[in-house]
């Protein structure tokens, strides 16, 4: 076999002039998601374009069966096709209603199902409850599989559960069912191609939660009972997709990725080896099984493939598959189930129920919490080493919609600047060549040539098709969220509380600089309040933050500012950061101002809302402002002094325990200071791997001795400071007439002028990889350096042999 792929036009035009192809029928399970949604449009356009070339039979109609776990999903996904069609073919040509999908003006079915994989339908019901009533759900669901816990032994339990989950057959069941039920009248006795669009690690991952919390309440039962039941149904699903392309498929493939973004290492000559963890987007703080979420996304490759079953493995599979514009944000399930299950009521509504008629209630047999969106409201301010006890409550907040948010399948919803640093730090494959390589194999058969699936196996590396999401994302109308310091620049759903807390750190940058030069004066005298847009007039009458602005700050003057914008209470308290007027003749302008400093106010009370909580000094001391989620502790404020006595719960130095947490666990920290970190964990002896430095040379000092390549991590206001400016430095290098050779040096545009426009998604993808968390790619110096500052090349001329200084 060669390397050189077959041609894919020749091929489609091939199998039109065939019309072989024209009755098909594919099925994309979790075909509502960023991949399988993907993979269904393309092959629609494969198919509209085979059309053209030979037009099909009145009665040639190929169906693409998409499934979804919730009617959102399949709404959402519904809103994609009509508006991808509708940008093909225009407004007269949308599809049309039929029965339980939409026929295309072209004539391809698209059939939209309700479908969700589970060993044990009951068992949802458990982590659905709160805690209180979960014994006794657990108690129900047992007796309805026969094994009621009063009169059976653990083991006959164990048994029960065990046969249940061995004879789960979810794909084959549901294929079989709508095989008959939709595709025995058009002569379908198979499907031409099966896509699991699934990401059956997570999933197997959810059911393993779940059965953790069940387990709790089942006497005899622990971790060795559940990972027994996890191996098993994962064998029941090998042996259930076996049936599908036995009985049911032509191909089967599975679309999989390495549960960790490809963001770890593996070491030589130790095959088989946990890898070691290099990833910047955890989707937990905490997360501490992401190796073995690496570990067994590896081993169920080689267990689906050995069954004869196509895996398409890719390092990160992150698509974004629809952009929704000034739209509300769902707060993030897992805090919205600790909201629910909290003693008491965080703010207004925080316990609230969805109504007992709703469709999702009516399944779960029970209310389940309230469908909440994320909310900016007013942070709560205590010191942070030594703060009051008593209970705390939090105002309801306005909604927070953002003038863009990505939604990309499984992973939620994320900011312009997320995607922007996840796809050039992960080497993201898009979407749309995934979803087209699926799609021509479920069509057409795997490449005659060069073979996509060797071994059923198709590990795709990284490619530049990354640029077709560059390009997108750098779009002026994205682009301009990254720098109006007024849009959230990270929400909870993608990246690690880390990512967050320093995405967060560089809108409040923004923000003061654009305070400092915004132009008050610019504001009529005799507004119109009633037409004035305070948050327009903000960013059009202030400067976009550029790095030579930033190697213009004094580190005093901004150690004085930073304070007064991270402690604000009120808008008028933002104003000693704006050029100083006197507005008591005009009193429209006053006011137009103060609505000017209230988006400013609230866009700082946005990370703290979010789960960042900031850090800063005042009158010396140290200053805790957090919401009611505190992302980098995975912890619920319930308490005045929550996160104290949180940060104490730990025998070892309190001060290394608590600075290890800020500085790589995602605090906000403003204060005058650095921490250098290179600890990875908690667990580990953290004696002189946390370092605080109070001025420059001693910051330098300690960076220098941290080992190269190494892991490390620094927080404080000192250390962005410092880590910017030397960007800046690195940036400054490049030059035009040596053409590509400066390489990531680019990747910061520049101003008309040739300033270096200050881009938060750029410089946090930069900064993963300064800090040791840059994908492996072999040639990963293209994409920046280790470290902050390049390390001095000693000057040798003196002491090379035969050589003179002068």
């Amino acid at each position: 076999m060669g390397f050189k792929k077959e041609r894919l036009g020749p091929r489609l035009a091939e199998a039109a002039m065939s019309g072989e192809r024209y009755r098909d029928v594919h099925a994309f399970l979790g075909g509502t998601g960023a991949v399988g949604g993907t993979a269904l449009l393309q092959l629609l356009s494969l198919y509209e374009e085979m059309f053209a070339i030979n037009a099909p039979n009145p009665d040639d109609v190929p169906v693409l069966m998409a499934t979804g776990t919730t009617s959102d999903e399949i709404e959402a996904f519904t809103r994609r096709v009509f508006r991808f069609v509708e940008s093909r073919h225009g407004i007269d040509r949308l599809p049309q209603r039929v029965r339980r999908g939409y026929l295309t003006h072209s004539g391809v079915f698209v059939a939209l199902q309700r479908f969700e994989v589970t060993a044990l339908p009951g068992l949802r019901r458990v982590a659905q409850t709160p805690p209180k009533d979960r014994a006794d759900v657990t108690a129900e669901f047992l007796r309805s599989i026969g094994s009621p816990p009063q009169d059976d032994t653990p083991g006959a339990i164990f048994e029960r559960l065990a046969a249940a989950v061995s004879s789960s057959r979810p794909f084959s069941k549901f294929l079989d069912a709508y095989r008959r039920e939709h595709l025995g009248p058009l002569g379908a006795s198979r499907y031409r191609s099966v896509l699991v669009g699934i990401p059956i690690p997570s999933l197997i991952a959810y059911h393993q939660d779940e059965l953790h919390l069940a387990a709790q309440h089942i006497p005899g039962f622990g971790n060795e009972q559940v990972e027994e039941l996890k191996e098993r149904f994962v064998a029941a699903l090998r042996d259930d997709l076996v049936e599908v392309q036995r009985d049911l498929a032509d191909t089967v493939l599975i679309a999989h990725t390495t549960g960790v973004g490809g963001m770890y290492d593996d070491k030589v000559g130790a095959p088989g080896e946990r890898p070691s963890i290099r990833l910047g987007f955890a989707h937990a703080a905490l997360d501490r099984r992401l190796g073995e979420k690496a570990k067994f996304a590896d081993d169920l490759t080689a267990l689906y493939s050995a069954a004869g079953l196509k895996v398409l493995i890719t390092a990160a599979a992150i698509g974004i598959d629809e952009v929704r514009v000034r739209e509300r944000i769902p707060l993030h399930r897992g805090i919205r189930q600790m909201l629910f299950d909290a003693p008491s009521e965080l703010f207004p509504g925080s316990k609230g129920s969805q109504p007992p008629e709703s469709r999702a209630s009516r399944e779960a047999g029970r209310a389940l919490p309230a469908r909440q969106v994320l909310r900016v409201f007013p942070p709560l301010s205590v010191p942070f080493d030594d703060p009051p006890a008593g209970p705390v409550s939090f105002e309801r907040g306005r909604p927070l919609v953002p003038a863009y948010s990505i939604r990309s399948g499984e992973n939620g919803f994320f900011s312009v600047a997320d995607a922007d640093a996840l796809y050039r730090s992960m080497r993201v494959a898009s979407a749309s060549e995934l979803g087209l390589l699926l799609a021509t194999v479920g069509l057409l058969g795997d490449d005659r040539l060069s073979p996509w699936f060797t071994g059923n196996i198709c590990n795709y590396p990284e490619t530049d098709n990354a640029r077709h999401v560059l390009d997108f994302l750098a779009q002026p109308a994205l682009r301009a969220t990254e720098l109006s310091g007024l849009e959230p620049m990270a929400l909870q759903d993608l990246g690690s509380a880390k990512h967050q807390g320093e995405m967060h750190t560089l809108a409040l940058l923004i923000l003061l600089h654009r305070l400092r030069t915004l132009d008050v004066d610019a504001i009529d005298p005799y507004v119109d309040l009633d037409h004035f847009d305070a948050r327009r007039f903000f960013v059009e009458r202030s400067r976009a933050l550029t790095f030579e602005d930033v190697a213009a700050w004094e580190f005093e003057v901004l150690a004085r500012d930073m304070p007064i914008l991270a402690g604000a209470e009120a808008a008028d308290d933002l104003l000693p950061l704006t050029p100083p007027r006197e507005h008591r003749l005009f009193p429209r302008r006053r006011e137009a101002l103060r609505r000017v400093l209230e988006e400013v106010l609230h866009a700082v009370w946005t990370a703290p809302s979010l789960g960042s909580p900031l850090l800063f000094e005042r009158n010396g001391a140290s200053m805790l402002r957090t919401g009611y989620f505190v992302a980098p502790l995975d912890l619920l404020v319930t308490e005045r002094d929550t996160v104290a006595v949180w940060l104490r719960g730990n025998p070892c130095s309190f001060e290394d325990y608590r600075d290890y947490h800020v500085s790589v666990g995602g605090f906000v920290d403003l204060r005058p200071h650095a921490i250098v970190c290179t600890a990875k964990n908690e667990e580990e002896d953290l004696t002189g791997k946390v370092v605080r430095c109070a001025e420059e040379q001693a910051l330098r000092a300690r960076l220098f001795d941290v080992s190269p390549y190494s892991f490390f991590s620094t927080s404080g206001l000192l250390a962005v400071w410092f880590r910017l400016r030397a960007l800046y430095g690195l940036l400054r290098e490049s030059m035009i007439e040596l053409g590509t050779l400066h390489e990531f040096r680019w990747h910061m545009p520049r101003d008309e002028a040739g300033h270096i426009i200050l881009v938060p998604g750029v410089v946090e993808s930069l900064r993963m990889v300064a800090e040791g968390l840059e994908k492996t790619t072999g040639t990963e110096r293209l994409d920046g350096l280790w470290g902050y500052e390049r390390r001095l090349v000693p000057d040798r001329r003196g002491i090379i042999p035969g050589l003179s200084r002068d």
